[in-house]
């Protein structure tokens, strides 16, 4: 995308007016986190009367008439016309992440993915090991909402096992297709972030040793909204097929986001389908803050000795972490790797 010229904008507006258009407005400021808040309606069909852009210092608003009111959209800084003849537009903050987003396009925006397996990513896998288990295992499945979570969150779990030589499937819900982060400077659109997240997945699980990754082929920010039984059939396809002895999962209470309360309750819910000498051990990871306010017990493992392995997992998810560690101080970088060398999970009675 390149920095908003108002004349060029609005010429490229005016030729939707009187056309059958598909809309996809959105506001964001992190709509999952303490203070945040955010919306958005994808596919909208409108047919614009007319086109308005205004504003300066490099922040604008668009303005669209159609016959029953306006669509209206500010903090506007940067566009493109895709290959598709989609019109893109879309507004950042000073830190690259993205506040707004308006976009029209021709045809119907693409708004159901499905299941699907990923090739292999690129990752190589960072000097150590090989180490033994946490635990003995015969396999391990890994079911989380958002492509990232597989690092961000249990990555030295999973580098432990992989190095021990135990199979490690991972089944991510979403593509991560509504972030708000896409590089900065910014490599990736509203419309191209789930190729670039994809690949930064399969990327990360080379990394750590995983050569089965899944997509469970919900929509970011919607899963909490599908029918859960749906998804449940999707994780229990997986437990038929894999036969794992751990499942490590959201905690579907008290996993910090609706998208990963969602997954982890799919996923108990499959393992809970199993007759019991069948299921295999459930472990949750529970968001920090909540574990201490609701005291929920939970397991630390020491993962310290794949910490080069997890970090290379993390820069491997480049546009949700490059920017971000870009902003630490040497101190903040060293209390990071401390929190980082150790992995908190609770066991799930099922």
């Amino acid at each position: 995308m390149e920095p908003i010229t108002p004349d060029a904008v609005e010429a490229a507006l005016q030729r939707l007016v009187n056309v059958t258009t598909y809309l996809h407005l959105e506001t964001t400021a992190g709509a999952y986190t303490e203070g945040g808040f955010g919306a958005f309606a994808r596919n909208l069909e409108v047919r614009p009367r007319r086109a308005v852009v205004r504003g300066e210092d490099r922040r604008y608003r668009a303005g669209l008439q159609t016959d029953g009111g306006w669509i209206y959209a500010e903090g506007l800084t940067h566009w493109e016309v895709d290959g598709q003849g989609r019109l893109l537009l879309a507004g950042y903050d000073p830190e690259g992440r993205v506040t707004v987003v308006c976009e029209l396009s021709p045809t119907p925006l693409p708004m159901q993915p499905r299941p699907q397996r990923l090739t292999p990513g690129v990752g190589v896998p960072a000097d150590g090991g090989p180490f033994a288990p946490p635990t003995p295992e015969r396999s391990v499945l890994v079911v989380l909402a958002h492509p990232d979570d597989e690092t961000f969150a249990c990555a030295g779990t999973i580098a432990l096992y992989s190095r021990a030589g135990v199979p490690v499937t991972c089944a991510i819900g979403t593509r991560g297709e509504m972030g708000r982060n896409m590089g900065n400077p910014f490599f990736a659109t509203r419309e191209t972030l789930h190729q670039l997240r994809q690949r930064e997945l399969a990327d990360a699980c080379a990394v750590l040793g995983v050569g089965d990754v899944r997509l469970l082929g919900c929509w970011d920010k919607t899963t909490e909204f599908m029918d859960p039984e749906v998804v449940a059939d999707r994780v229990a396809a997986l437990l038929e097929e894999l036969r794992p002895s751990l499942v490590l999962t959201h905690h579907p209470e008290f996993g910090g986001h609706p998208d990963h309360c969602a997954i982890g309750a799919a996923t108990v819910r499959a393992v809970g389908r199993l007759p019991a000498a069948q299921r295999p051990r459930l472990h949750c990871l529970v968001h920090p803050r909540l574990a201490e306010k609701h005291g929920i017990t939970v397991e630390s493992l020491d993962v310290a000795a794949v910490l080069d392995v997890k970090e290379a997992a993390v820069r491997a998810h480049r546009s949700q972490s490059e920017a971000a560690l870009k902003r630490l101080t040497p101190e903040e970088l060293q209390q990071r790797r401390r929190r980082m060398s150790e992995e908190r999970h609770m066991v799930y009675p099922v």
